[in-house]
Order: structure tokens, then sequence, then C-alpha cells
């Protein structure tokens, strides 16, 4: 046995995590090809071939997808893998309406989420929905499957989940009580606010939206305030770098430059100036902010190391680290699965 199968076998975890890799990065190349046959079909606006060849330069940032990773070639294309494995029935324009035997399924799988939520399994309570979701799209199975993103930090998701709850029921408090502790958790107080606004416009007597709804405000004017103070949170913590100094250290001037340089980031900041200057004088502070907090997260999903190494040069200049108050937003006893 040579030595690279003899370190592969004494190591499985390792080769599983590389196929696993080695399949993620197939799958982004098999949609990549997808969004290029609809350009190349002329079946796009040309706002919407701006957008999917943007995406597309984003994909290949964040997988890592370089000229050979196109040497792969599936064997059909990815929409008809996508049609034979979820499609709807032929001649159906939308999702089937469940039968009464699928309804109680799904509300049994729904109650099994419920008892794994109460038991901190949420990675569980997490299948239990989907199954109940594939069954029936009722409101509240994606509300409570974004209760348990929540509990896992999976935000994002969370939003998502709510959005869709609110497109089956838009008089849905609950759904809006939910993303704003989602939004919330993500320090995006100003839609956080309006989200719990809604709730409360809904159903005013729920204490909850009541004290969640304070919480996010006093954070929004925190943030307001410090912004205005020259003291925003950032990459770098709660101060500002000496800027003069950054400006004569070489080194740090050439990781700036790297980061500029990736496309991802110059489109980030393009659109963020667009937005801005879009808004005129009602831009606000707090726009500035959940402006600038996106472009920091973007510089940080594109090069993490490279931010790392920043802020490390940063903090050697006795600058503080992001020492912010953790308390936020929960959802009392008052609010649990449906």
């Amino acid at each position: 046995m040579n030595e690279t199968a003899s370190a592969a076998s004494c190591n499985p975890e390792s080769s599983n995590k590389k196929q696993e890799i080695s399949d993620e990065k197939n799958l982004v190349v098999s949609f990549i090809q997808f969004l290029r046959q609809r350009i190349s079909r002329e079946q796009c606006t040309a706002d919407q071939v701006e957008g999917i060849e943007v995406a597309i330069q984003c994909l290949e940032t964040a997988f890592d997808i370089t000229d050979s990773s196109y040497l792969f070639q599936s064997s059909k294309p990815l929409l008809d893998i996508f049609v034979e494995a979820e499609g709807l029935p032929a001649g159906v324009g939308d999702f089937p309406k469940p039968t009464a035997d699928e309804i109680k399924i799904a509300n049994n799988l729904k109650e099994e989420g419920n008892a794994l939520m109460k038991s901190s399994q949420f990675e569980d309570a997490v299948l239990k929905y989907n199954e109940a979701i594939k069954l029936n799209k009722d409101p509240a199975y994606f509300c409570n499957r974004a209760a348990a993103y929540c509990r896992l930090e999976q935000y994002d998701l969370a939003i998502q989940d709510c959005r869709a709850a609110l497109a089956l029921d838009p008089k849905y408090s609950k759904a809006y009580g939910r993303m704003g502790l989602a939004l919330s958790c993500q320090n995006r107080y100003e839609q956080a606010v309006e989200a719990y606004k809604k709730a409360l416009e809904l159903d005013p007597d729920q204490e909850s939206y009541k004290n969640n709804l304070k919480i996010a405000e006093d954070k929004l004017k925190e943030l307001e305030d410090s912004f205005r103070q020259g003291q925003g949170p950032g990459l770098f913590g709660s101060q500002m770098p000496d800027m003069s100094a950054l400006l004569n250290n070489p080194a740090m001037m050439n990781m700036a430059r790297q980061l500029m340089s990736d496309p991802n980031i110059q489109n980030m900041m393009s659109q963020m100036m667009t937005g801005i200057l879009g808004s005129g004088a009602n831009a606000g502070v707090s726009n500035l902010i959940e402006a600038g907090q996106q472009l920091a997260q973007q510089m940080q999903a594109a090069n993490p190391d490279l931010v790392e190494q920043l802020r490390q040069q940063f903090q050697g200049q006795g600058g503080p680290g992001n020492d912010s108050d953790r308390n936020g937003p929960h959802e009392n006893g008052t609010q649990p699965p449906q």
C-alpha cells in the first residue's frame, strides 16, 4: 500500500471531508452551468444577465471554483435532476392540496418536532418540520422551523422561513415576532424594530413583542449615538483605528489592496454606495450602519484570514477588541412552538 492510500485509510474523516468538498464543488459547477445556459438561450433581461454574472463570480469565489473545476460534467442537466427528485406532477402549476391523511401525518410530525425542541434537540426538530412541510405548507410549520433555526444560530434560514410563513398568512403575528428576533441576533435592529411593530399591530397584548421591541430600539439608538461620535462598531472593535499609522504601515496597505481587489468586495462597495446615494437626504444613520455591517460581513466571508490579520494588526496598536453587550431579545415561555 502506498503512503497516500495508507494516510487516507488512517484518516477516514479527512477523506470524507475531501469528498464532501468535491461533491459541493461539482454541485456548484452544475448550477453555474445552468445559469450560463439561461444567459446563452437569451432567456434573461439585461439586468438579469448582470445579476447572474455577479452571482457566478460570488459562487466561484465562495467555493474556490477554478478552471479545472469545470472538467466535471454532470450526467444530466441539474434542472432535470431536480425535476425528477422534487418536481411537481405534470400539468400541476402549484403545490397540490394535501389530503386529509397527509394533513394528519404532517401535524403528528410537527408535534414530534415540538417535543424535540423542548429537549433541545434542535437539528432533529428541523428534520421533523422538514417532513411536515413536504406534506402540508402550513405557516405554523415554517414558523416553528424558524424557531429551531434561531436556536441553531442559523438566522438567515430563520428569516427566510418567517417570510415564507407570512407569504402563506400575512397576519401571522408570531412570524413577525420570530423574524424580529432573528434580525436582532444579526444586529439588524432597524429591520427588527419594524418586524416587532408589525407583530404588535396584529397582537397588541403580547408582552414579549413589547419587551423585544424596546430592546431593539435601545440597541438601534446605541448604534446611532456611537456612529455619530465616530465610535461605530465594526471589524476593529468599538473605536476607530489610528488611520495615519495604518496608512504608513506597508503590510497593512498591502492587505487592504488584496481585500479591495476582490470582485465580491468591489461589487458590495458599488451596491452600498448606490443605495446610499439613491436614498439622498433620507439615507439616515441607521442605513449607513447597516451598509457598513453588510460590507464587514462580506469582507469577513470573502477573506476571513486577511480580515483577521487586519484586526490583529489594529489590536497590536493598542486598539480594543469588540466587547459589545451580548444581551439581546428572547422568546419567553408564552411563545412556544405551535
